[in-house]
């Protein structure tokens, strides 16, 4: 497989689906069934079309087949270093139609941020589940008193407890996020400040969450928004209206994700 160095921004925009990418980074995609048959039949299959991301992934971590869950991966502690928190290490928020989304700093970083949801491992720390359904950031939001907090969704039927990240408001939009990151010993008098906030918008499976207004997070920090480039709809939702030349407006196109509906 050829070095995976470039920094995709895996946004599905300009027609560009992933099947292109990983065709144009080399990639050489083993059998299906390299990784032998799931533990379960709810977990997700390395047959489905999530599964063209494991070559991508493994030079930067380990796939591990869970009981009742199935295939995850889980990032090396040598690339993302020990204290790796999803959706807070090595990236900032930005935002977009769609709702904040993560912009990662990683190489690797487009999909697990953008597909399947992430979940603490008792054994191993943070784990990434592969599902086929593209969202801008698989995460819960609070907000309130200048705080910002958010938590990875975890998959159907599994709980990954408090693990909430927490910054103040002027720090949320800052890059490198994970550096602002308030200490987990206080997780629990932060829950308390803040307030569930974001509107949720039905899955194929659970939501996903749209997050704090950006109007409201401009005004409370005083600070432009940063804007994520243009994307299509996550998957099963509409497109919007764009202004079309002579001012009517029309259905933005979309690119349907990898087992979209």
């Amino acid at each position: 497989m050829a070095p995976w160095r470039l920094r995709v921004r895996w946004f599905r925009t300009g027609g560009v689906t992933v099947f292109a990418i990983l065709a144009a980074s080399g990639c050489a995609l083993g059998p299906a069934d390299e990784f032998g048959p799931q533990v379960t039949s709810s977990s997700t299959p390395l047959d489905n079309p999530m599964s063209q991301f494991r070559e991508v992934l493994a030079p930067y971590g380990t796939w591990m087949n869970l009981p009742d869950v199935g295939w995850v991966w889980h990032p090396d502690p040598n690339v993302v270093g020990a204290d790796f928190v999803p959706y807070s290490t090595g990236g900032r928020w930005v935002s977009s139609d769609w709702g904040w989304t993560f912009e990662s700093d990683w190489d690797w970083g487009q999909a697990p941020f953008h597909y399947g949801r992430w979940f603490i491992e008792p054994s191993a720390g943070w784990v990434w589940w592969p599902d086929s359904e593209w969202a801008p950031a698989w995460v819960d939001w609070r907000w309130g008193d200048g705080l910002v907090g958010w938590q990875p969704l975890a998959p159907p039927g599994i709980s990954t407890g408090l693990s909430w990240t927490f910054v103040g408001a002027n720090d949320f939009v800052r890059p490198d996020v994970g550096t602002h990151r308030l200490p987990d010993s206080r997780v629990q008098e932060l829950m308390r400040q803040t307030q569930p906030v974001g509107e949720h918008v039905v899955a194929r499976e659970g939501y996903w969450n749209r997050g704090p207004e950006p109007e409201e997070v401009a005004r409370v920090t005083g600070q432009e928004v940063p804007r994520a480039k243009p994307m299509t709809p996550p998957t099963g939702q509409p497109p919007r209206a764009q202004a079309a030349p002579g001012g009517a407006t029309r259905a933005g196109g979309s690119v349907r994700p990898p087992g979209g509906r």
